[in-house]
């Protein structure tokens, strides 16, 4: 099967959508299918990637590391005709071009709705920012011109179908690659680090409104409170790394929070191994990052919103709390102070993430393209 993906974000961007692209193209390629991306240009980008079209490209100014398609590549329009399925996983440029390529070429179009755009209006002045309504409008005139959507979890396909949109959609959370979680810890972080403490507390993510960090840095002071050894460590980048950073020191615990940056690739999986995952967002559609965790065998504790309540059953496999500083440190300090049940929810949570690997999702997904391509 010749397989075109169609982004607005890919390599060398660094987030949910660009991780989840590599899983897909990896373990289609491993199936013996032939997979193209295609993509906006970036001038960091190794040209010499396989099966890659790059449309030149601008900056998109209200959103950092995003960049706007002018698509037009000779080269990739002449290899389009010959895709049997489009998979689009943007509503830019780039899923434009997606759904005049499916409708000139009568090939079929999958769309991945990965983002709740409703909330990521914020970033746009409020000049021109869409309202809700026509964020809703625009979701479902791009969603009802597919052949099928994929959600990534059942919170998001109920807020597509609140959108009015009828194309039949799937619940699909695209896992990790299992393999890569498999080896033992290579990288001391306590030694690395100089942390003479057990308590550690990991996020990992872009350093975004969207993600929910002051209230993740307020409840960290609570759990201070209780365990005055705790350290947190964030890892990404991010447009609020430095107000984070000073938001930290304001609250006073500065001291006990590391900004570590981004990690070489093993270095983080070997971090996910000696930490409690703690994640506040409640925009993620997926969470990536909780599957990571999960097949990292670490225990998670969340907000119980969109993503990870999908993932997550509290008390089994993390624990789920609402929108509350204390809850969330009280769930916090029941990990570490018990490490039996954090071991028993953490080896729960790598079963569950193991039946949901990238290997398993692959299955899922080539039966939906199956369906569809005849």
């Amino acid at each position: 099967m010749r397989i075109g993906l169609f982004t607005d974000t890919y390599i060398p961007e660094i987030n949910g959508v660009v991780s989840v692209l590599k899983l897909m193209t990896g373990e289609l390629r491993k199936q013996g299918h032939e997979v193209y991306i295609f993509c906006p240009s970036h001038p960091h980008r190794d040209n010499s990637i396989p099966g890659v079209f790059s449309f030149p490209s601008i900056k998109f100014i209200f959103y950092r590391g995003m960049r706007i398609a002018l698509p037009y590549s000779p080269s990739a329009f002449k290899l389009i005709p010959s895709l049997d399925i489009i998979h689009s996983h943007d509503p830019g440029s780039i899923g434009r071009l997606a759904l005049w390529a499916s409708k000139t070429y009568h090939i079929p179009h999958v769309h991945t709705y990965h983002t709740l755009y409703m909330y990521y209006r914020r970033y746009i002045p409020r000049l021109i920012r869409p309202t809700c309504g026509m964020v809703k409008f625009i979701s479902r005139r791009l969603c009802n011109k597919c052949d099928a959507i994929i959600a990534p979890s059942q919170p998001m396909l109920h807020e597509l179908e609140s959108y009015g949109i009828t194309t039949p959609i799937y619940r699909l959370a695209f896992g990790v690659d299992e393999n890569e979680f498999s080896h033992a810890i290579r990288w001391n972080v306590r030694k690395a680090l100089n942390l003479p403490t057990q308590d550690l507390l990991l996020f990992v993510g872009r350093l975004g409104i969207e993600k929910n960090l002051c209230f993740l840095l307020r409840s960290f002071k609570g759990l201070l409170s209780l365990r005055p050894g705790a350290r947190l460590i964030i890892a990404g980048e991010g447009p609020q790394r430095q107000f984070l950073e000073s938001y930290a020191l304001n609250l006073g615990v500065a001291p006990f929070v590391t900004f570590i940056g981004f990690l070489p690739r093993q270095d983080l999986i070997d971090l996910y191994k000696q930490a409690i995952f703690v994640f506040a967002s409640k925009t993620d559609t997926q969470g990536l990052v909780l599957e990571e965790a999960m097949m990292a065998g670490a225990a998670v504790v969340a907000v119980g919103i969109m993503g990870p309540r999908d993932i997550i059953s509290s008390g089994e496999t993390g624990l789920l709390v609402p929108e509350d500083e204390n809850e969330f440190a009280q769930a916090c300090h029941r990990l570490l102070q018990d490490p039996a049940e954090r071991q028993r929810i953490g080896t729960a949570a790598r079963q569950w993430a193991r039946s949901h690997s990238s290997q398993v999702s692959t299955k899922r997904l080539l039966d939906i393209y199956s369906s569809l391509a005849g």
